[in-house]
Parts: C-alpha cells; structure tokens; sequence
C-alpha cells in the first residue's frame, strides 16, 4: 500500500514538472525560446517570396584530405565542364561553384549554388539528380560526398561580381537564427544592410548575396552569407573597413538599435575563405 502511493506521488509530481516546463516555454520571451532552439523560423518563407517567383538550391560536398587534390582537380576539369553543360542546357540559369582554401572537419570542402529563374525550374536539377547524385559522376563519388542540399531565397544582394572571378576570394559564414522571420529582417535590413553596402562602396567586397534557408527543421544554416572579396587584399582589410563602416553609422537608428543586441538574432558559425572554380576558356 506504502509503494502504491509513493508511486502515484512521484507520477504526479512528474506530471506537474511536465506542465510547468510547457507552461514556461508559452509564456517565455522570445530570446529565451531561441536559446532553447525552439524559433518559428524554419521552412518560413518570407512574404512575397513564395510561389513561382526565382529560388536556388545550395549544395555541400566532403572529401577526404587524402583526396581533396585529386577532388580539385576533378572539379576544375570534368566537374565544372558537367557544370557548364548543363548551364548552357538550360538546366539552371546560372551555378557558383566555391572550393575551400584550406582542409577542416568543421568545414565544407567545397559550396555549390544554382540559381533558377521559377521555383518549378529545380524540377530541373531533380532529373539530373537520379543519373548524377549531387551533381557528380561516378567518378566524382569516388573523391568526395554530397552532404546535403538546401533550398533558399535570396531576399539581399547587392554590388556587381568582378568579371574574372579567378582574382576574387570568397568568404561563407553560415547563421542559426533566434527569432522570426520577420523579426531577422527587421534587424537585417536596418543593422547588417548599411554595413555591406559600406563594404562595397570601398571596394574591397565587389558583391555580395544572403541566403535564406527555405529548408524543414534539421537543416544545417537558416542564413548564409556570401561575400565576394577583392582577393587576399580584401580579406586583409576586412576588419579595417568593418571598424571604419561602423564609425561612420555610429549615429545611425538602425545600427544603434541592433548593435547592442544582435547576439540576440543570430548565432555566427565558423566564416571560411573559399576560392572559385571556374570553366576553361
């Protein structure tokens, strides 16, 4: 009878634990959802943006160090011919195709992004796909890994790509966000937009393109960053420009509304250099 009502006791008192963390997390605010991974962000799609206006595909590749020479090579010559193919066929209105500067774990080897005019033009990748998983032959398989691919839009863009982009250096920086959507383009408009177009205005990043994850929940970014850079002598000066950018908006609404609190919109992960492969003229 003792054990009966120490275990009814003990239900109940889980039960209560149970309502308590529920009733937490309804009246909690929204930084403290974010903290706990918990954001109405993931398969969002922004206002005017859904449809059948332009989307993108972004791909992720891995290989092993032993083969990251062999898996260059291969892209450089095979890979980005394929690329081109089926560039001129139509498949895509255009590719970018981004190899690591160095070797990491933590990091991709290698970004590929597709851009399409519809969203129903990625029906286009999809047959591709069954006879070149990835976008890679068999022979690409045997160096490297497709490792995922994210649909996304591009809601911010600006400057213009140099026209040789062998003497450009590109600069990825994946985001997790901690709000809404709506809520992470509010701050992004009014804080991180003027800083680019800073940057741009100085030369030093000729382009630059943000995109957001349209992807369910387990994927791996909600933001990616791309900046196109004016070689190794604009990622030397990154810092220099970002300190000199901020003096100058230092007065400015926006950026003294989100500067003191923009930890609360994004967790950064880790910003890698990467270079691009290009087709053989």
């Amino acid at each position: 009878m003792i054990s009966s009502r120490l275990f009814h006791v003990r239900a109940a008192r889980l039960a209560l634990t149970a309502l308590t963390f529920a009733l937490g997390l309804l009246l909690a605010p929204s930084t403290t959802l974010a903290q706990a991974g918990i954001t109405d962000t993931v398969g969002e799609r922004a206002p005017g943006r859904g449809g059948e206006g332009a989307a993108h595909l972004v791909l992720n590749y891995r290989c092993d160090p032993a083969n990251r020479a062999a898996f260059r090579e291969f892209m450089e010559t095979k890979g980005v011919a394929q690329f081109e193919a089926w560039k001129k066929a139509g498949v895509m209105k255009d590719y970018l195709i981004l190899f690591s500067t160095f070797s990491s774990s933590r990091t991709f080897d290698m970004w590929v992004m597709l851009y399409f005019d519809r969203f129903a033009d990625i029906g286009n990748w999809m047959e591709v796909e069954r006879k070149f998983p990835g976008g890679l032959s068999p022979e690409g398989h045997k160096l490297a890994r497709p490792d995922g691919t994210v649909y996304t839009d591009i809601p911010w863009m600006g400057g213009k790509r140099k026209e040789d982009l062998a003497k450009s250096m590109f600069m990825l920086i994946p985001y997790r966000t901690l709000v809404s959507v709506s809520k992470y383009e509010e701050y992004t408009n009014a804080y991180v937009i003027p800083q680019l177009k800073g940057w741009v205005k100085s030369g030093l990043m000729p382009s630059y393109e943000i995109h957001q994850n349209i992807n369910p929940t387990n994927a791996p970014w909600d933001i990616l960053m791309v900046f196109e850079y004016d070689g190794l002598r604009g990622i030397a000066l990154r810092d220099t420009v970002k300190n000199e950018v901020r003096k100058d908006l230092l007065k400015d609404p926006g950026y003294m509304k989100f500067s003191p609190i923009k930890l609360e919109f994004r967790k950064e992960d880790e910003p890698t250099t990467y270079t691009v492969i290009l087709p053989k003229k």
